[in-house]
């Protein structure tokens, strides 16, 4: 009886968690550096913005294909407002350069 009680619990537990699912971009913020796309489960089908959020100092992003050919190019003040970006793929990288930090929504 408390094996099928401990089995049922896990099943539902397990369950439930397969249908939360929360973007990696939700809950991260950046600083500077350079961030490979395929680390943090991004789809091709969602579009996504970038915000700076420090409020005093600004970051230039790049987004790079995979083979290092600039595709967008941003300048993001301190306290910027939100920019979108392109379509990323996972192949994809993003390099910041500057002291604030940016959130990708």
């Amino acid at each position: 009886m408390m094996k099928k009680l401990t089995t049922l619990l896990i099943s539902i537990i397990l369950l439930f968690n397969i249908f939360i699912v929360v973007p990696v971009f939700a809950v991260t913020n950046f600083k500077e550096g350079l961030y490979q796309l395929i680390n943090f489960n991004v789809s091709p089908d969602n579009t996504y913005s970038i915000q700076n959020i420090s409020s005093t100092d600004g970051v230039y992003v790049i987004i790079l294909d995979e083979n290092q050919r600039t595709l967008q190019s941003l300048r993001l003040s301190a306290s910027s407002e939100k920019y979108n970006l392109i379509p990323l793929k996972p192949s994809y990288r993003i390099l910041i350069i500057g002291n604030g930090e940016v959130v990708i929504l």
